[in-house]
C-alpha cells in the first residue's frame, strides 16, 4: 500500500442542518476541516460570511463536570482501572441519546456537589485543628479567654524564646513596673508560653521591657471559657466533621454502580467537544454554510453516501501542487502496526514521499529478535502481547504496540532457537548446580557467547542488504518521478566501489576500486555550477566513504545487543545458583527460582526498551537516509474518538 490520496472537499449546506452535517462527517471518519485561509481572504466571501459560532466553552465544562465526577468516584471507591481498559460496544444512537446524556450530567452535579461540602468540610476541619493546636500551649491555664482586661489591669498571653531564664526576666520587669505578674504556662522546644497580668498604666513600658528579650503578644480572639474547655469543643466539632464527611463519602460511593453511565457520556461529550472545534472552522450567512477540508480517498463511499441525506452541494478536487495535503498511511490490518515506528520519527511528505511501512516491517521484526534473542523472552513478549489485544482491543498506539509485540516476539524466539537461548543459559545453570549428574544444556545453531565474531560478519552482512535495499529504494522513486538516470547516477558510482573493494580483498587487485571513484568524480558533482565546480563536488564525495563505513559499522549493535541480553541472564543465573550450594535442595531450589525470577524480569525489561530504541535508530538513521522525504503534516480527521466505548451500527460493526 502507500499514502492515501487526498481530495480538497469543498462543501456548501443548509444552517439548519448543520448538526445532521457535522454527525455524518464524525460517522464518515474520513474528513479533516480545515479553516479556509483563501475564503477568509478574500473580501467578496467576508461580505458574504462570518466565521460560525459553537458552545465550546459550555460543551469544555460539560466535560469537565463528567471528568470531576469520574475523578471523585476513582478516588473515593478505590476504583484500579489500571493500564488498560475493557471497551464496551454501544450502539451509535443509543450513544448520542440526548436522555442519557441529561442524566448523567445531573448525577454529575450530585456527585460534585458532594464533592465541594467534602471541601468545605476539610477546610472546617483544618480550622478546627489550627485553633486546637494554638490553643494547646495553654490548656493548663484556668482563666477564661474573654476576660482579656478588667477595671485597672491588662492581661496578655504571650510567647518568649525558650533560652529567656524567667527568674531574671521578672525581676527586670519587677524594676519597671512594680505591679505587673508574669507567669510561665508552659513551654516546648520552641518557644515559652507566658501569661502576663499588668496595671494598665504600666502596659506599655512593661510590654516593651518584655519585647527586649524577644517577647511577643498572642491574641486568642473571638473565644470564651478556659483553653482547656475550648480544646474541649474544638475537638467534638473535629469529630462532627469527620462523622459528615464520612457519610458524605458513603453516599458518593452508593453511585458506583452507576459509573459506566457516566464514562459512556464522557466519550460522549469527547465527540461532541470535537464536533464543535470544528464547528468555529466553518463560514455562514445564518442561511448556508461554507466547508473545506481534506478528504481521504479511502473514505470517500463512506462520506457521499452520507451527504446524500442533506441538502447540500460539494466538489471534490485533486491536490495541486502548492498544497500541503495530510499525511495517511494505510496498509494491510498485520502490518498496520509498524506505524508506530515511522510516527515516532516523521511521517512521509504528501508530495514525492513514499510510505515506508512495508519496507521496514521485515528488517524491524528481524533486527529486534535478533538483538533479543532468547526462546523463552521472545514466548512471554508474544503471550503477554496476544493476550492483552485479545482481551482488551486497545486502539490507536496501544493497540499498534502489542500488535507489533507478537511480531516481535515470534521472531525473538525464533533467534533464542538459532542461538540456545532459554532464559539465558538457566537450564545449564540450574542442572549443573541442583542435578550435576544430568546437567543439560540448550542446542543452538551458533553460541553468540563462544562465536561472537560470527554474529559480526552476519550483523555486517544484513547492514549492507538493509542499506542496499534502502538504495533500490532510492532508485524506484527517481523513477517515478520521471528522473531514472538521475537515480542511477546517485546509486550505481557507489555500488562500483563497494563491489571494487570486495574485488581488491579477494582478488588483490584495485582496478574495479580505481573505477568506482572515478565514477564518483564524473557524476557526485555534476549539480555545481561550471567544471571546477562539479570536479570538485565530485572529489568531495570521496569523504563520504567514512559516512559509509560508519553506518555499516552501526550495524554491530545487533550484536551487542544480542551478547548484552545473554551475558545478563548469564550473570543473574550463576548469581541465583550460588546460594543453593549450602543450603538443602528444596530451599536452594525456591531461593534459585526468586533470584531467577527477579533477575531475567530486569533483565527483560531493559532490553526490550534497548532493543526496541536501536531497532528504530538502524532505520531512522541508517535506512531512512538513503531514500526517505520525512516532514509529513499527521491527518487528523474528524471521527469517533473513544476511550470507554467501542461505537457500533445497527449491525453491531464498530465504527472506525
Amino acid at each position: 500500500m502507500a499514502i492515501v490520496k487526498m481530495k480538497r472537499l469543498r462543501l456548501l449546506s443548509l444552517s439548519s442542518q448543520r448538526e445532521q452535517l457535522l454527525a455524518q462527517l464524525q460517522h464518515a471518519g474520513c474528513v479533516e476541516v480545515m479553516e479556509s485561509k483563501e475564503v477568509q481572504n478574500d473580501p467578496e466571501w467576508t461580505e458574504l460570511l462570518t466565521q460560525e459560532s459553537s458552545a465550546l466553552l459550555a460543551v469544555k465544562s460539560q466535560a469537565a463536570t463528567i471528568r470531576a465526577a469520574l475523578e471523585t468516584l476513582k478516588k473515593y471507591t478505590h476504583h484500579k482501572s489500571g493500564p488498560f481498559i475493557l471497551r464496551q460496544p454501544v450502539r451509535e444512537k443509543e450513544f448520542f441519546q440526548e436522555e442519557m446524556l441529561t442524566e448523567a450530567l445531573s448525577l454529575a452535579e450530585e456527585i460534585n456537589d458532594r464533592t465541594r461540602q467534602i471541601s468545605k468540610l476539610n477546610t472546617q476541619e483544618t480550622n478546627l485543628v489550627n485553633l486546637k493546636t494554638s490553643l494547646v500551649p495553654w490548656a493548663a491555664m484556668d482563666l477564661p479567654l474573654e476576660i482579656q482586661e478588667t477595671e485597672t489591669t491588662v492581661i496578655q498571653l504571650g510567647t518568649c524564646p525558650p533560652t529567656v531564664d524567667m527568674s531574671s526576666l521578672e525581676e527586670e520587669l519587677a524594676q519597671i513596673a512594680e505591679l505587673a505578674y508574669l507567669q510561665e504556662v508552659s513551654q516546648d522546644k520552641h518557644q515559652k508560653y507566658v501569661l502576663l497580668v499588668c496595671c494598665k498604666e504600666e502596659i506599655d513600658e512593661a510590654t516593651k521591657c518584655l519585647r527586649t528579650h524577644g517577647y511577643g503578644i498572642t491574641r486568642l480572639k473571638d473565644l470564651t471559657g478556659t483553653p482547656a474547655e475550648n480544646i474541649h469543643r474544638t475537638e467534638a466539632e473535629i469529630t462532627q466533621i469527620q462523622q459528615k464527611r464520612e457519610n458524605i463519602i458513603q453516599e458518593i460511593v452508593h453511585f458506583q454502580d452507576r459509573q459506566k453511565s457516566l464514562e459512556i457520556c464522557q466519550d460522549r461529550i469527547e465527540q461532541d467537544l470535537q464536533k464543535e472545534q470544528v464547528r468555529e472552522k466553518l463560514l455562514t450567512d445564518g442561511t448556508v454554510l461554507f466547508l473545506e477540508g481534506w478528504v481521504a480517498q479511502t473514505g470517500l463511499n463512506k462520506l457521499e453516501e452520507g451527504l446524500q441525506a442533506l441538502d447540500c452541494a460539494y466538489e471534490l478536487a485533486d491536490p495541486t501542487p502548492e498544497d500541503t495535503p495530510p499525511t495517511l498511511l494505510k496498509n494491510r490490518k498485520w502490518i498496520s502496526c509498524i506505524n508506530m515506528v515511522t510516527e515516532m520519527y516523521s511521517l512521509p511528505v504528501y508530495h514525492g514521499g513514499i510510505d515506508p511501512n512495508p519496507l521496514i516491517f521485515g528488517f524491524f521484526v528481524l533486527f529486534f529478535g535478533m538483538m533479543f534473542a532468547d526462546l523463552a523472552y521472545g514466548l512471554v513478549l508474544f503471550l503477554l502481547s496476544l493476550v492483552i489485544t485479545k482481551k482488551y482491543h486497545p486502539k490507536g498506539t496501544m493497540g499498534y504496540m502489542f500488535q507489533l509485540g507478537q511480531y516481535l516476539g515470534i521472531s525473538t524466539a525464533v533467534f533464542g532457537v538459532l542461538t540456545g537461548g532459554f532464559f539465558g543459559d538457566a537450564i545449564y545453570q540450574f542442572t549443573s548446580a541442583f542435578f550435576p549428574e544430568h546437567v543439560v544444556t540448550m542446542p543452538a545453531l551458533i553460541n553468540p557467547l563462544q562465536d561472537p565474531m560470527t554474529i559480526m560478519g552476519i550483523a555486517l552482512g544484513l547492514g549492507v542488504i538493509h542499506m542496499l535495499f534502502g538504495q533500490c529504494v532510492h532508485i524506484y522513486m527517481e523513477i517515478r518521478d520521471g528522473r531514472p538516470i538521475e537515480g542511477f547516477l546517485d546509486v550505481v558510482p557507489w555500488w562500483i566501489v563497494f563491489a571494487g573493494i570486495a574485488v581488491a580483498y579477494f582478488q588483490k587487485t584495485a582496478v574495479v576500486v580505481i573505477l568506482g571513484f572515478l565514477a564518483l568524480l564524473l557524476t557526485q558533482g555534476r549539480h555545481k555550477k561550471g567544471i571546477v565546480g562539479k570536479f570538485f563536488g565530485g572529489i568531495a564525495s570521496w569523504y563520504d566513504i567514512t559516512s559509509w563505513l560508519g553506518d555499516i559499522l552501526s550495524y554491530c549493535r545487533l550484536m551487542a545487543l544480542m551478547l548484552a541480553t545473554a551475558v545478563i541472564s548469564q550473570v543473574f543465573n550463576i548469581l541465583a545458583s550460588l546460594p543453593g550450594e549450602g543450603l538443602p535442595k528444596p530451599v536452594g531450589i525456591l531461593v534459585f527460582l526468586v533470584i531467577f525470577l527477579v533477575g531475567n524480569l530486569f533483565n527483560m525489561g531493559i532490553n526490550i526498551i534497548g532493543t526496541y530504541v536501536h531497532a528504530a535508530r538502524l532505520q531512522y538513521l541508517e535506512f531512512f537516509s538513503k531514500f526517505y522525504k520525512e516532514g509529513g503534516i499527521p491527518f487528523k480527521p474528524l471521527k469517533y474518538q473513544t476511550k470507554y466505548v467501542d461505537v457500533t451500527t445497527d449491525s453491531g460493526e464498530v465504527v472506525e
